[in-house]
């Protein structure tokens, strides 16, 4: 009873905040380069904060974790995006050193800079550290291999699926009636760049149909952390449906017991310390 009177409090007081913001999160269109011509869509109108609180109650504990977690990162430019360029210094993206069960899992740098792939991982471990029991498989030997599959091993891989599925505490997400917010997503689009997202909605036209995401992350056109609106197409730089992953964190009496390692390398042919963990295909 009193968890639930706690939630309802935060709901009230994220609400009253986000109508303030109303009419700054609102979109009412997208925009895309379909290869040839640059072309924009009207949409139903959307705010991605209001959605999202509505939504807060009726949503799996895990997605409403990640929610929570999502609406409290600021996004007044505090956490800008950067993706350091060969000879800067390497960090995992993340808004800060990441811990979970008291050891660093993640490594930020003192700008508190962000990009994509490191901020969704760290908004999972906020989640997991949260959680009463620990992740049977999520060990210190193996958080290497969890962030090097989250990070996407190659392109096309579907980072947040693979990671979550081989460590037994998540399962892919293949139907659009079933993908909720707080899902994660791994974009693939057609001009071969990637991006690691929070799933938000569907982009619905102003004649009812799917035609792009709503998602939150970390990118440049947005100079950091906020929401986005991105178009499927066939090419240009359009999201290729195709390639593109959803995935959910199960809840914890879900989770299974695990060899990630034995995993890995059975499904990818990986080992368990990569060389390039660091060097994430998808931002």
């Amino acid at each position: 009873m009193i968890r639930k009177i706690i939630l309802v409090a935060v709901i009230l007081i994220l609400a009253s905040g986000a109508v303030a913001q109303r009419g700054t999160d609102e979109t009412t269109s997208v925009t895309y380069f379909d290869g040839a011509t640059t072309r924009t869509v009207a949409l139903v109108p959307f705010d991605p904060v209001i959605y999202l609180i509505t939504k807060l109650p009726r949503l799996p504990q895990p997605n409403a974790a990640v929610v929570r977690t999502v609406l409290s990162y600021p996004r007044e430019g505090q956490h800008t995006y950067w993706w350091p360029k060969r000879g800067e210094p390497s960090y995992d993206g993340c808004t800060t050193d990441v811990l979970y069960r008291g050891e660093r899992v993640m490594t930020g740098e003192p700008a508190g800079r962000t990009y994509c792939c490191g901020l969704t991982l760290e908004v999972l471990y906020r989640v997991l550290d949260r959680e009463e029991r620990r992740v049977p498989s999520l060990t210190t030997e193996t958080t290497g291999l969890f962030k090097h599959l989250w990070f996407c091993r190659a392109v096309d891989a579907l980072g947040p699926t693979e990671a979550l599925e081989t460590f037994g505490i998540g399962r892919p997400i293949t139907k659009d009636d079933d993908v909720m917010p707080g899902d994660f997503v791994q974009i693939w689009r057609h001009n071969g760049s990637g991006h690691s997202v929070v799933f938000v909605a569907w982009a619905i036209s102003r004649d009812g149909k799917i035609v792009g995401i709503h998602y939150w992350s970390t990118q440049p056109r947005t100079n950091g952390i906020n929401f986005v609106t991105e178009a499927f197409g066939d090419g240009g730089d359009t999201i290729d449906r195709r390639r593109t992953g959803f995935a959910r964190l199960l809840p914890p009496d879900e989770w299974r017991e695990v060899d990630a390692v034995a995993a890995a390398r059975e499904r990818f042919g990986i080992s368990l310390d990569p060389v390039e963990a660091s060097k994430p295909a998808s931002r």
